[in-house]
């Protein structure tokens, strides 16, 4: 009977240690895929500014599979707790995707090549799981507007049929400015010529797919909004402490030059005609006029690249976008030629936005996307300077580039308002420009994009908000916005008068108060607007920072539902991009070691 009770017990010891080693074992091999997205997560940082698709690519070099980590030890507080061994394979790659299988396999007490002669491993576990990366337009473009930084509604005729977000505070002040809201989805099918939306957001909570959805989201908290109209004045349509939302980098445009090109994009107005880039040629200055009439407007076909500044006015047809390596400057309002039948949607329903889209499909589209400033009106007038710099001056619209490790100024105390407590962004006004750079352990891995070395800055990392790598300072009208080169046709190209433009004044006005288009810019977006009649954007605004000031009865945005639907969206092609999350399309135990007969280098 002793017996009996001892070999029971012995049995029970024994299966409960092969069960804690299981336990331990998955662990061990679950910390190699973690190991090896964060990994991948840092080729897609690291080439973020430039391709971070190519930056995934360029791990693989010519190779399809590659063992990152081989033996490569986990350990607890300093001590051995296993070690795991992990193989990448590349599945699929696209311009804009890629799509790999992790293969990670996990032993105790160690890997096969770290054991002495005569040890063996006593557990091993291997786990597969299928991830993938995909550019996709970026959730900005889900607003009306949206600022990367402290938005302001200051004032009781602003009217936002759409979104407002902002990625720091949000601030009404007690005003009763009106937001509409506009529900999200994730993507729109087509049959025939007929939409269907699908993966519609119920981000108020309610269970209900009604169009009731959509408003005031903020990273920060949203304050003074009790007067809010529409659905952003509801308690439940007013998001706060939201994850913040990234802006895509155009510091270096080669992504949208290379999509340009390869899409055969154009741009003609009268007799000149752009081939997508202008710039790149002998002889092309990279600035670009542009100015449409009725009778000769501008016509897109996909998105365009200038290397330069832009200047457009007038009437456009077609649809596309062009991106600006430098300033856009709007010198009067741009109207499509064949523009929607209606600015919005009848309601905001899913059946009246799948209507709106069907019917609206094939009118004109606009984006205008600068790689500094958008500036809207005549910014040589002393009027527009001074309201304008005051503006960009003040604290409450921060721009230079020492605003912590959120990015966003004004945050430097936390969430909870206590300066010396854990959540204090201590980096923020520290005379720093903190900033990661490359590293030589980045360029054993090969995650150094061309034309950077080790210590150079990593574009987009820290506080550098823009993207470029380069510290910027407070962003003003004579550094940042005023011409640089004079408005003749030796210095732009387009259709620049042939005696070129003595004075701004005379194309450009303070009452340019309606613009058909779709504007992003990671810094300044700056517009001063007078008039009897009210200020429209029949699109988007989507910045860092905003200096508008409107002294028209009301300022209203129209948020463009072309933009909805991510990568399935009518805009989608033409839209400024960033990485969507990764995500895991399997993850499965394997009956086999893929690394079994892997020896170290």
């Amino acid at each position: 009977m002793v017996f009996m009770t001892t070999a029971i017990s012995s049995v029970d010891v024994r299966a409960s240690r092969r069960s804690l080693d299981d336990i331990r074992v998955r662990a061990v091999a679950d910390a190699g895929v973690e190991r090896a997205i964060n990994l991948l997560g840092q080729a897609v940082k690291n080439n973020a500014y430039l391709d971070p698709i190519e930056g995934l690519k360029d791990l693989f070099g010519s190779e399809t599979t590659i063992q990152p980590f081989l033996g490569e030890p986990l350990l607890d507080q300093g001590v051995l707790a296993g070690s795991y061994s992990v193989r990448m394979t590349l599945d699929q790659a696209t311009a804009t995707a890629v799509t790999l299988t992790i293969e990670s396999t996990g032993y105790l007490p160690d890997a096969p090549q770290n054991l002495a002669p005569g040890e063996r491993v006593s557990a091993w576990r291997a786990v597969s799981t299928q991830v993938r990366y995909e550019l996709a337009p970026s959730s900005v473009f889900d607003n009306g507007y949206f600022i990367n930084n402290w938005g302001w509604f200051y004032g009781n005729t602003i009217v936002c049929k759409g979104n407002a977000r902002s990625n720091g505070q949000f601030d009404a002040a007690g005003y009763s400015p009106t937001v509409t809201g506009q529900p999200i989805y994730d993507g729109i099918d087509w049959s025939g010529g007929t939409a269907t939306l699908t993966g519609y957001h119920d981000d108020n909570g309610d269970g209900l797919e009604d169009g009731a959805d959509g408003g005031i989201f903020s990273g920060w908290d949203i304050v003074g909004a009790e007067n809010v109209q529409g659905n952003g004045g509801l308690a439940a349509n007013q998001h706060d402490f939201q994850e913040q939302v990234p802006m895509p980098n155009l510091s270096d445009l080669s992504f949208y030059e290379q999509k340009a090109l390869s899409e055969g994009s154009s741009l003609q107005v009268g007799s000149v005609s752009i081939a997508g880039v202008y710039g790149d040629d002998p002889g092309e200055t990279g600035n670009l006029y542009l100015y449409g009439t009725p009778a000769e407007p501008i016509v897109l076909d996909g998105p365009i690249v200038a290397t330069g500044d832009v200047i457009i006015h007038g009437y456009v047809t077609g649809q596309g976008s062009i991106y600006a390596g430098g300033n856009v400057y709007c010198p009067d309002s741009i109207h499509y030629l064949n523009p929607p039948t209606s600015a919005r949607p009848a309601d905001n329903t899913t059946a009246a936005t799948e209507a709106w889209l069907t019917t609206n499909k094939d009118k004109d589209f606009l984006g205008l996307f600068a790689t500094e400033n958008v500036v809207m009106g005549d910014h040589t007038n002393w009027l527009w300077q001074a309201y304008v710099n005051y503006w960009m001056a003040s604290s409450l619209n921060r721009s230079d580039e020492d605003a912590g490790e959120d990015g966003i100024p004004g945050t430097f105390a936390g969430r909870d308002g206590i300066v010396g407590t854990a959540d204090d962004d201590v980096l923020e006004d520290d005379g720093v420009f903190t900033v990661e750079t490359y590293t030589a352990q980045d360029e054993a891995l090969g995650l150094i994009p061309p034309g950077k070395s080790v210590g150079d800055v990593i574009p987009g990392s820290g506080e550098d908000i823009d993207g470029d790598g380069i510290y910027d300072d407070t962003t003003s009208y004579a550094d940042d916005m005023a011409f640089s080169v004079p408005l003749d046709s030796a210095n732009w190209g387009g259709n620049m008068p042939p005696g070129g433009i003595a004075n701004y004044s005379d194309i450009a006005t303070l009452y340019a108060n309606e613009f058909d288009a779709t504007f992003y810019t990671n810094h300044a977006f700056a517009w001063l607007v007078l008039g009897s009649a009210d200020a429209k954007v029949n699109g988007a605004i989507i910045s860092r920072n905003e200096s508008i000031i409107y002294g028209t009865p009301e300022i209203e945005i129209n948020y463009d539902c072309r933009l909805l639907g991510g990568n399935s969206g009518l805009a989608a092609d033409y839209l400024p991009m960033t990485m969507k999350p990764v995500q895991i399309l399997h993850w499965r135990t394997l009956d086999h070691d893929p690394s079994r007969f892997e020896v170290q280098p």
